[in-house]
């Protein structure tokens, strides 16, 4: 009896953990550094700025005691054979536990050829939009409701293709996807995804030199909130979510607002006034116009800077639809 009373106060104190938050620098703790070339792409960042202090994923796997090692990346072909995404070091010879799906529509079998040759790991060619990513991935596959790693990067629709998962009841640990760095903390900012006008704009989102290409960090923040994820990192244009529950389980150590983290992980790090020229990056005149909406609650004036830079319908002339909140 007394056994069973013990088991049961274990099991109370690990429901009433509370999150262990982090307000300051001083107070994170401090992880070996490493270089994160994934942030390499914006050209004149030398690589020794490149070092980040932030979680990796097989890290962060290693301590939450994944008991489903399954991953699925959306957006996995790069530069080097996929060598310098996130997720490449969880699938190595190192750890063949890991399964993986691996999906991008690009079909050119460099971009994938860092990646381990095994069973367990499978390259899907597939163009990934909020309407179809359930039935033609996850159910067409045979995803399990819970795994360990989702990992998405496409570079438009993050936010509408991450609700349309999680609405369908899939529920990963962990979500690595990057955000739109442009429009800061509290912030709302997303491009409105239409099914039927995905291909319409001009530039595409995914393109190189346009700043609608994803939601903004606070956007993110609120989607997955009311799926019960809370922020854990912050690492240039990158950031994981966890599951509430697991972060409170595990007493890994979490920012204490999106502020706290965008500033650590994004303003504050070594290769940001090295991308500035970097239009998914950075933009002074939106820059400008969001202090003035903040400031003299200009919102018409904010809108119609960023109405400058919205993408054009190939069709109607129109420009891009999206949510603006400051």
């Amino acid at each position: 009896m007394l056994v069973y009373f013990r088991s049961q106060h274990h099991k109370v104190t690990i429901r009433n953990k509370s999150l262990h938050i982090w307000y300051n620098v001083e107070q994170k703790l401090k992880r070996p550094p490493y270089v994160n070339r994934d942030h390499g792409f914006c050209g004149p960042c030398p690589h020794d700025k490149l070092s980040s202090n932030a979680w990796q994923l097989t890290d962060l796997v290693a301590h939450i005691s994944s008991k489903h090692p399954f991953l699925i990346n959306i957006g996995a072909a790069s530069t080097a054979g996929g060598q310098y995404d996130p997720t490449h070091p969880l699938l190595t010879a190192m750890n063949v536990s890991f399964s993986a799906l691996l999906i991008d529509p690009n079909t050119d079998s460099s971009l994938f050829n860092a990646y381990p040759r095994r069973n367990n790991i499978q390259i899907i060619h597939d163009f990934i939009w909020s309407e179809s990513v359930v039935q033609n991935i996850f159910e067409r596959y045979n995803v399990s409701k819970h795994f360990t790693i989702l990992k998405l990067d496409i570079d438009s629709y993050e936010c509408s293709v991450l609700e349309s998962i999680l609405r369908a009841g899939y529920r990963p640990e962990l979500i690595h996807t990057e955000f739109n760095p442009i429009f800061p903390p509290p912030v709302i900012f997303i491009p409105i995804y239409n099914a039927t006008t995905k291909n319409d704009w001009k530039p595409a989102l995914w393109s190189n030199n346009n700043l609608f290409y994803g939601c903004s960090l606070s956007a993110l923040s609120n989607l997955l909130k009311s799926f019960d994820y809370i922020l854990l990192e912050v690492d240039f244009w990158d950031v994981i979510y966890i599951q509430r529950e697991i972060a409170k389980s595990t007493q890994i150590q979490v920012p204490a607002n999106d502020h706290i983290a965008y500033r650590h992980g994004f303003l504050e790090h070594s290769c940001l006034s090295y991308c500035k020229a970097n239009a998914k990056l950075y933009n002074s005149k939106i820059e400008n116009a969001i202090k003035t909406a903040w400031n003299q609650s200009n919102v018409t004036f904010m809108t119609n800077v960023i109405d400058l830079f919205a993408p054009i319908s190939l069709k109607t002339n129109g420009k891009h639809p999206y949510i603006i909140s400051p």
